[in-house]
């Protein structure tokens, strides 16, 4: 009796796919924040779920096979902080919401920083198998972007505290912190994916 083997997941293949979807999350962030509709608002966590979904599917792949293309550990890491993208546009968006406050210039500027990184991270991933050195350049551009987003941040908090409104400083804090802690995880990405490339 023959036994079909069952098809094993094309993990470079789906980590572009992952990193198309975080980086479409954080496109939908801007979009709402250039227009906090609940329609606009509401397709974040869409976007938020569909990255989450390939995450899982990425995870189980990788408990379930005995040879990955990547050192293991480096691909659930990679995979894990990338998707960490999504859950704080999601999350951003939801605290506006919870706060009852709307994005200003300076969560627009930070979400379209971010922006830049997700595209950055996915030119990395999709040239990780095939241009390396491709990969590394655009790796170094994201690392250089988590320093730009850095600045704004501590512009942002310096500019809220010219207020005398401690709830908004309050809100308003908690919000920019989302967009720091983001791209701090991309910055991670950006050094796991280095790391990738000198081990391959």
């Amino acid at each position: 009796m023959l036994f079909k083997r069952k098809d094993t997941l094309d993990f470079y293949r789906t980590l572009i796919q992952q990193a198309q979807t975080i980086r479409d999350t954080v496109a939908a962030l801007c979009a709402f924040c250039d227009s906090p509709t609940q329609k606009n608002g509401d397709f974040v966590k869409v976007k938020e779920r569909e990255a989450d979904q390939i995450h899982y599917q990425l995870v189980d792949a990788i408990n379930r096979s005995f040879i990955t293309p990547i050192d293991r550990d480096d691909l659930f890491r990679l995979s894990t902080s990338i998707d960490d993208l999504a859950d704080y546009a999601w999350t951003t968006v939801k605290d506006l919401h919870i706060y009852d406050i709307l994005p200003d210039k300076n969560l627009c500027s930070m979400a379209t920083i971010l922006l830049q990184m997700a595209d950055g991270l996915l030119i990395c991933v999709q040239n990780m198998q095939s241009n390396r050195s491709v990969a590394a350049a655009e790796s170094k551009k994201v690392k250089k972007l988590e320093n730009v987003m850095n600045v704004r941040y501590h512009e942002s908090i310096a500019e809220l505290f010219t207020s005398d409104d401690f709830k908004k400083i309050l809100k308003y804090r908690e919000i920019y912190s989302h967009m720091n802690h983001a791209s701090d995880k991309g910055d991670m990405c950006a050094n796991l994916i280095q790391d990738i490339i000198v081990k391959l």
